[in-house]
């Protein structure tokens, strides 16, 4: 099993933070992310996707077209009770989507993506994926704490997030 916490940047881990197409699929058992228990599957592990926003479209629920860290755009759709509206006055092209546990979906169109039905779990987190991926590299924290960029940087509130959390053991679901 990878480390998960201790690489020199926590976001650009790829089991923790896989790409598009390292998700599992929401009807397989993945063993890099499930571990079987006596009666049922359970996580053996976190993991969050994070996508930078494209564009947003649907009429009957938010759907929005997000770019992952290996360049693929991916739909992201909203199945919960409001059908995504309370994300609207966030959702901006190039802020980045967060979305714990996702998992690889095929939609009634025949398209793959993410399928959302828990609000707890997704995020808008205002700055692009590559100011996100680059606040978390090691060199770019210590310098922000040094020049006191720490105090106005939005990407490093949610590395900081991130890093207080342990993504290697599951012991009960994370939430935003």
């Amino acid at each position: 099993m990878p480390e998960t916490n201790t690489s020199q940047s926590l976001l650009r881990n790829n089991v923790n933070f896989p790409a598009f197409s390292d998700l599992p699929y929401e009807n397989d058992v993945d063993p890099t992310y499930y571990v079987q228990g006596t009666y049922s599957f359970s996580p053996r592990q976190h993991w969050c996707f994070l996508g930078e926003i494209e564009n947003n479209y649907g009429l009957c629920r938010v759907l929005l077209r997000a770019k992952d860290k290996d360049g693929q755009v991916v739909t992201i759709g909203m199945y919960t009770d409001d059908r995504g509206q309370a994300l609207v006055p966030q959702i901006k092209e190039g802020h980045t989507v967060a979305v714990l546990y996702g998992e690889q979906h095929c939609f009634l169109d025949m398209t793959v993506g993410i399928r959302v039905e828990e609000p707890s779990i997704i995020r808008i987190i205002p700055c692009s994926l590559e100011q996100l991926l680059k606040a978390s590299d090691e060199v770019c924290q210590k310098k922000a704490w040094v020049d006191g960029h720490k105090t106005d940087c939005k990407a490093l509130v949610w590395v900081q997030w991130f890093a207080a959390r342990n993504w290697g053991v599951f012991n009960r679901y994370f939430n935003f």
